[in-house]
């Protein structure tokens, strides 16, 4: 009957690696699913706990960081807002002051806003990065 507990136990960690994002508890759930699969020779529990012990050790030094290079993190996908500042913005729509307004960089759209009316169609300088808007300013890099 051990065998149903470490099945629930892989499940668990399934579900709260859906919440992490971080790939340890998937190394858990994979060492627990093996444990369960002694369980149903009917091994002992020592060895039982001893082969989670060892498969999570195993799989956490050899293959995440496997996994880890294969799968590329968030950071790694969207660009810092420092490297934003200084590059060339095309208006999509018409910025006013105290509006705002949308501008696309490098295949990116943002929202933006100005001091001055910049209209749709003109390139625009990102002078800085407020949380989520651009602080542009006429003109060309």
């Amino acid at each position: 009957m051990l065998w149903l507990l470490w099945l629930i136990l892989a499940v668990l960690f399934v579900i709260f690696e859906l919440f992490t994002g971080t790939f340890f508890m998937l190394v858990l759930a994979a060492s627990a699913f093996i444990s369960m699969i002694t369980a149903l020779f009917h091994l002992s529990f020592l060895i039982q706990l001893g082969v989670f012990t060892v498969c999570a050790f195993l799989i956490y030094v050899f293959l995440l960081p496997i996994v880890r290079k294969l799968i590329p993190s968030s950071n790694e996908i969207l660009p810092s807002p420092n490297q934003l500042i200084g590059q060339k913005a095309f208006v999509i729509s018409d910025i006013r002051p105290g509006e705002g307004g949308l501008v696309k960089v490098n295949s990116d759209l943002w929202s933006a806003f100005a001091d001055e009316l910049i209209q749709a169609g003109e390139e625009a300088i990102v002078i800085d990065v407020k949380v989520t808007k651009l602080y542009v300013k006429k003109g060309q890099v």
